[in-house]
């Protein structure tokens, strides 16, 4: 499906604007991930354009999860997907409180005589915010992404002291005034990303996007520098970044 046409069926569906849904959906192009899986679909928007670009390719498939309470969302994401006549490219998993028992489960079943084989090309990261819970996402992700795949994290710079300043409590199932002072200022993601991610030997040629998207490719010989970019500016631009390394 052209990005017009999802654009035009995904309008008003919550969380992701236009402009960063176009760069995901040239990255699927481009990159041509056989596998994919999303991490926190809410609405299952971000997950109908890469549906989207799926279908323009013809190839690939999507595994979305989240947690149960993702059946009261309005639409939700079975209905989002509905809408587009996307829905054969997308696997829909939800559990009690979190991503990581599914990838738990998932690592158990790519155990093959001792080791986990990966079998995702893309993950993308887009739940719960928070160190604990995300920084295992990654480290079991990291044992289900093939070489040479990526791994996207959103909200880089998000706090919860920007949740609790619009009045909430909690988020996610974390309740925000249980937290330390120091871990509700920090942008968890960040630290996950910064501490975790770029300083991984086996992960190199990061960016950060605007603040709010993070790459990394599962790769040693990669660039090891965090290049801060604009995803205003480099809709096209990271496309062709992405396309010169294939």
């Amino acid at each position: 499906m052209k990005f017009s046409n999802a654009a035009t069926r995904l309008k008003g569906i919550p969380h992701i604007s236009r402009h960063s849904a176009r760069i995901l959906y040239d990255f699927i192009l481009t990159e041509q991930p056989r596998d994919c899986i999303e991490l926190g679909f809410a609405h299952g928007a971000g997950s109908g354009y890469m549906a989207a670009a799926l279908d323009e390719l013809g190839r690939g498939h999507l595994t979305c999860v989240d947690i149960e309470r993702s059946r009261t969302f309005d639409p939700t994401i079975e209905q989002t997907l509905e809408g587009l006549g996307l829905a054969s490219f997308v696997s829909i998993h939800r559990e009690v409180n979190s991503y990581n028992w599914f990838l738990k489960k998932a690592v158990e079943q790519q155990i093959r005589d001792g080791r986990c084989e990966p079998c995702y090309d893309f993950v993308f990261i887009d739940g719960s915010k928070n160190w604990t819970i995300d920084g295992m996402a990654f480290f079991l992700a990291d044992k289900l992404l093939r070489e040479g795949g990526w791994i996207l994290f959103d909200d880089y710079a998000w706090r919860y002291a920007d949740a609790l300043e619009r009045g909430k409590s909690a988020t996610d199932g974390v309740s925000i005034r249980e937290l330390s002072a120091d871990q509700i200022e920090q942008p968890n993601v960040a630290a996950i990303f910064d501490l975790l991610v770029a300083t991984h030997p086996g992960y190199g040629n990061f960016r950060v996007q605007d603040n709010t998207w993070a790459w990394a490719q599962k790769t040693a010989d990669g660039e090891r520098s965090v290049r801060q970019e604009s995803k205003s500016r480099l809709r096209s631009g990271l496309r062709r970044w992405f396309a010169a390394r294939s």
